[in-house]
């Protein structure tokens, strides 16, 4: 099978990943108890009779059949309009674009603070094996991997806010401070193009924690699996006949050690991206960053149940999209992928 017949396959499946994703998460939202227009009323105080709820409910389609709902949700989506939040009363798609970038943005530094920390550590490991490095590397693993992120969150918040002062609590930029002029709703590239240092090094500042505590947890998986793969390969024949002609070790592991073992690393990143996505969720929370999983949050807390299904289904095509990618990356990378 060649490399275009092989895209196509991926983009196929991935139709029939998105349309059992809506259906699941749509039946699993609604499916719920509890009644978002009895939430709201009571939640804002507003002395509403019979005929005003009713009227709200209908206004909202929320007295329509689960199927209706759905097929309603459905068609909306085809279009391009993902409804309208309960809470916010704006359309969740103008939500989405507000919120969006600071998830991207912080997922993104995580995902490079992860890669840049997880896989030199993973090769240090493998090569270092069974020496003290080894045993310190997989004893910080292990450590990552075992933490909740809203443990080590709040551990961390306590040690590096609380008593040490040293860095910020919340938000993306400092509150007297000027918020950058929106051109990408990235903070860190919108203050590049403007020439606006001084925010720049603030937005930094205020994503070194969260960035870090999303991204260490991912660390300890990501130098495990690279560790792994390494002492894999280095077992091989082939890897041993190259010893034997009398390569240079370093010839070894990077022509021939690294570009096998590094296809399970790569493989890993896209299943990476989903859990970095779905970890800021809790990191949002608690650091109060404005994104996608603090606005998820929110919603649920209110029953604003299709704003939530829309958060859903981007996270999961942000999650599906990345493995797709790293699925024609490591075809590249592998031929015998492909078949």
């Amino acid at each position: 099978m060649n490399i275009g017949k092989f895209i196509l396959r991926r983009l196929s499946l991935q139709i029939f990943v998105l349309i059992g994703l809506t259906m699941f998460t749509f039946i699993l939202m609604f499916g719920l108890p509890g009644d978002p227009a009895a939430l709201l009323f009571s939640a804002g105080g507003i002395a509403a009779g019979m005929d005003e709820y009713h009227a709200f409910r209908a206004k909202w389609g929320l007295d329509l059949p689960m199927w209706k709902q759905y097929l309603n949700f459905v068609g909306n989506l085809i279009r391009g309009d993902m409804g309208t939040s309960l809470v916010t009363r704006a359309p969740i798609i103008d939500n989405l674009r507000a919120y969006f970038p600071a998830t991207i943005e912080l997922a993104f530094v995580s995902f490079i603070f992860a890669t840049v920390m997880g896989i030199p550590l993973g090769v240090i490991s493998a090569l270092k094996r069974n020496s003290w490095i080894d045993h310190a590397i997989r004893a910080v693993s292990l450590f990552g991997v075992s933490m909740p992120i809203f443990w080590l969150a709040i551990i961390m918040l306590i040690i590096f806010y609380y008593y040490l002062g040293i860095v910020p609590s919340s938000q993306r930029i400092d509150l007297d401070m000027e918020i950058p002029k929106h051109i990408t709703g990235f903070y860190l590239i919108d203050t590049i193009i403007t020439g606006y240092w001084d925010g720049f090094f603030n937005a930094v500042h205020h994503l070194m924690l969260p960035s870090f505590i999303l991204g260490f947890s991912v660390v300890g998986l990501l130098a495990r699996v690279t560790r792994a793969s390494i002492l894999e390969v280095i077992s091989q024949d082939y890897v041993r006949t190259a010893r034997s002609k009398g390569l240079q070790e370093k010839t070894v592991i990077g022509r021939h050690v690294m570009r096998n073992a590094l296809i399970p690393t790569i493989t890993i990143l896209g299943l990476l991206v989903g859990g970095l996505l779905s970890g800021a969720v809790l990191t949002e929370t608690i650091f109060a960053w404005p994104g996608v999983g603090r606005f998820a949050v929110q919603s649920i807390m209110l029953l604003d149940r299709l704003a939530v299904v829309d958060v859903t289904i981007l996270i999961g095509v942000a999650f599906s999209t990345a493995n797709m990618i790293v699925d024609i990356v490591v075809a590249f990378l592998d031929p015998r992928i492909r078949y």
